[in-house]
């Protein structure tokens, strides 16, 4: 009787060892997006017992951002940039670490834009008063946002009597950044599970994610409106009453201060001279 030989397919290891690409692009998107959604669903700052109410830091940083782009003489945009040093001085490492990682990005942004001009045609002032006043006001931006929910703020808004229309429309893009990035993390988890391994239809694959995420953002919006429709809402925000605090008083100081600095800088100074 011959003897039979063991088939080869049989002899052949199963261990499955997927390629190096294996979905890097699709991966490097979801880190992202988990990326934006932490830094959203994020609890604010804790603001502390001397802390503003919502609208008065809202003024302070609307007016503060106007001056110092408006200020022409570079000694108010330094006073005002030390004012907030020595705010930050007083917080915590890891929130002070979370506040300036986007103005410090802004910052190396704009020295690089006007890095030719200053090297080229010697616009020195330029490379030292823009990157400075981006710094500040991406810092003061970072702070009103650190430190508020975003309920927080729409209400901060309806209390200056902003439009209806503006903040409704700031209502729903915050909440559909998260919708939209949940639905962008669950569709790319689906195509990584159905294909592991090298991906030679990337176009293709990236097209059907876009198209999926289309379908279900449209499904969402018209869900959002039949929902608004039912509860009978006219697009109309009630006025936000924010409670008067004593340290408010504090604010309205430093804010006509500030005005009143502004204005000896830019003005008063030079009719003196």
């Amino acid at each position: 009787m011959d003897k039979k030989e063991t088939p080869k397919w049989l002899l052949t290891s199963e261990k499955r060892e997927p390629l190096r690409d294996g979905g890097a692009f699709l991966r490097k998107s979801a880190k992202g997006l988990l990326g934006v959604l932490k830094s959203v669903r994020r609890e604010p700052t804790p603001p502390g017992r001397f802390a503003f109410s919502p609208p008065m830091r809202l003024a302070l940083a609307f007016f503060s951002i106007l001056l110092v782009s408006a200020s022409y003489n570079f000694v108010f945009v330094e006073i005002v940039g030390t004012v907030i040093l020595v705010y930050l001085a007083t917080l915590d490492a890891r929130v002070l670490a979370r506040i300036l990682a986007l103005p410090f990005e802004a910052f190396v942004a704009s020295l690089l834009i006007l890095a030719p001009a200053a090297i080229l045609w010697d616009q020195t002032r330029a490379l030292v008063v823009v990157p400075s006043k981006t710094l500040i006001t991406t810092t003061i931006l970072s702070l009103l946002i650190q430190s508020m929910n975003w309920n927080r703020l729409t209400c901060a808004f309806k209390f200056f009597r902003a439009p209806d229309a503006l903040i409704f429309i700031f209502d729903l893009t915050m909440k559909y950044v998260v919708v939209l990035c949940e639905i962008c993390l669950e569709t790319i988890e689906a195509v990584l599970l159905r294909s592991p391994g090298w991906d030679r239809r990337r176009a293709r694959t990236l097209g059907g994610v876009v198209g999926v995420i289309f379908l279900r953002a449209q499904r969402a919006a018209q869900e959002q409106f039949d929902a608004m429709t039912c509860r009978c809402f006219s697009g109309v925000y009630r006025r936000y009453w924010a409670p008067w605090r004593r340290v408010d008083f504090l604010g309205v100081a430093f804010l006509l201060a500030m005005i009143l600095l502004f204005i000896y800088f830019e003005y008063a100074k030079r009719c003196l001279t």
